[in-house]
């Protein structure tokens, strides 16, 4: 899926890694290392510059040192730090290991942690390391480690739509587009299956050109919910004809005692709640000769309403609402940063910075696993597209599933009467696992001794959980921290070798 290459005009250098594109000639095996003249120099790299898919670029110059540049699309994080003198660069938060401190924390970025107010930013947990955020570029010489970010990115407003125009089919053909704008091997190739409607459009693509030949996994999510999702699952594969791969997540819940959290493994504290059961359906993908896994990512943000949207059809927006209530738990240094929680944020991106965000935290146990992810419902063209939707088509994504009734699939497949998602496995998780690591580590939590969580009230509310009261999600983050900050100070400074636990 990438493609990499080195060139110098004798007085400058770039390197450059990036997505290969279909029918775009990519590097030719001359220009994985080669010299050239200026004015060739200056063309390869502008071509590198306007590249379709995502790339990171490299330059180095005498008189403006090093310059990194990152695309539009963010699928692999890149963090950088001055490590005494030498830039360090890792997609990976635990090569950096030896730049962390507890005394380094940034307090801006726990808060938004701890509170669950995350945003799309170049700071991370530790000061110091920065995250290259997208269309942004680093530079590295004389002044440091210097983070700039990008200009706003522009975008489309609704617009009216001809009667005479199929907007489905429209949709169907940019989508494609998106699908297949890599080059890529359906027979090492999976696709998540879960049975929502954006895995799900993704998937219908990909049979139109590969029936049959494609993987699709999920992870079984059990219960009633459970029950309809694999229904709802076996008409959409009868239509496919994919082979499935499906694993139960309740069994891999979250700090699962064969997890990597639980085994003090270096964690990233913001990654998903089922990290475990993914890492787990990761590797029987890898097992199973996948390199490449398309992925759902995107899909809401692609049709979201927005602003005065949500009150015209009857709705009101509720997901990363900051307006809910706060645990009694934070400790002060946390509570001295929620006015500052959207200070220095990444300007207006092209891709949506809450899916941009996702891929920060999910990609790394893709990359991990030696599989590289695509989400084709982050195309800039698509969303260009999805932005001038009028109301009617965006709401509860209608579109796809008109398109789901053309081709077929039953009301049951297109709109579940139950909710299908992780929440019962991450209460799960919580109560069995989590309850117990807390108290084994709430004696001398880090998170408490620096200020940002409130020992007391913590302990009060672990009380009430140990007298039956249902457990609060929200002290979730609180562990992730914790033992994120316990396995970043353990012995060893090397990243740990499994591939995806």
């Amino acid at each position: 899926m990438l493609e990499h290459a080195a060139v110098t005009d004798g007085v400058s250098t770039f390197v450059a890694v990036r997505e290969r594109a279909r029918e775009v000639a990519g590097f030719g095996p001359a220009q994985v290392f080669t010299t050239t003249d200026t004015p060739t120099y200056r063309r390869l790299l502008d071509e590198i510059k306007a590249w379709p898919l995502d790339f990171v670029l490299v330059e180095c110059t005498p008189t403006a040192g090093f310059r990194i540049t990152s695309g539009t699309w963010g699928t692999a994080p890149l963090y950088l730090t001055d490590a005494g003198g030498r830039l360090r660069g890792s997609w990976s938060l635990p090569d950096l290991r030896q730049q962390f401190s507890l005394d380094a924390l940034d307090e801006r970025s726990v808060a938004r942690l701890l509170t669950e107010r995350t945003r799309y930013a170049r700071e991370t947990l530790f000061q110091g390391v920065h995250m290259l955020t997208e269309r942004a570029h680093a530079t590295y010489g004389d002044n440091g480690l210097v983070m700039r970010y990008p200009a706003p990115a522009e975008h489309a407003l609704p617009r009216e739509v001809r009667d005479d125009v199929d907007v489905v089919e429209v949709y169907r053909r940019v989508l494609s587009g998106a699908v297949y704008a890599r080059p890529f091997d359906p027979r090492a190739s999976a696709v998540e299956l879960s049975g929502g409607m954006d895995s799900a459009s993704v998937a219908v693509t990909l049979a139109e050109e590969h029936h049959g030949e494609v993987l699709a996994y999920a992870l079984a999510i059990g219960g009633e919910a459970g029950e309809q999702q694999l229904r709802r699952r076996a008409e959409m594969l009868r239509h496919l004809g994919f082979l499935d791969l499906i694993v139960d997540a309740l069994p891999l819940a979250p700090f699962n005692p064969d997890g990597a959290r639980a085994r003090r493994m270096f964690v990233e504290p913001g990654a998903e709640p089922y990290h475990e059961a993914v890492g787990a359906i990761l590797a029987a993908a890898r097992d199973r000769g996948v390199r490449t896994v398309f992925t759902g990512d995107g899909g809401d943000e692609l049709l979201s309403l927005r602003g005065n949207e949500w009150a015209s059809v009857g709705k009101v927006r509720g997901r990363f609402s900051d307006h809910e209530r706060l645990p009694a738990w934070l400790g002060r240094r946390t509570l001295d940063q929620l006015d500052a929680v959207d200070d220095d944020l990444a300007p207006p991106t092209v891709i949506n910075e809450a899916t941009l965000l996702g891929f920060a935290l999910r990609s790394p146990q893709f990359l991990d696993a030696g599989i590289w992810p695509v989400s084709p419902l982050c195309s800039p063209r698509l969303i260009r597209f999805a932005e001038q939707l009028p109301v009617p088509w965006r709401v509860d994504k209608h579109i796809c599933r008109e398109r789901f009734r053309r081709i077929g699939f039953s009301d049951d497949a297109r709109y579940p009467h139950l909710r299908e998602n992780f929440r019962h496995v991450m209460g799960a998780g919580l109560r069995e696992y989590g309850m117990p690591l807390l108290a084994e580590l709430s004696a001398e939590a880090i998170t408490v001794d620096h200020g940002f969580v409130d020992g007391d009230a913590l302990r009060a509310a672990m009380g009430q959980w140990e007298q039956g009261e249902q457990v609060d999600m929200k002290v979730f983050p609180v562990l992730s921290l914790e033992l994120a900050l316990r396995a970043m100070t353990a012995h060893s400074s090397e990243r740990e070798s499994a591939p995806c636990t």
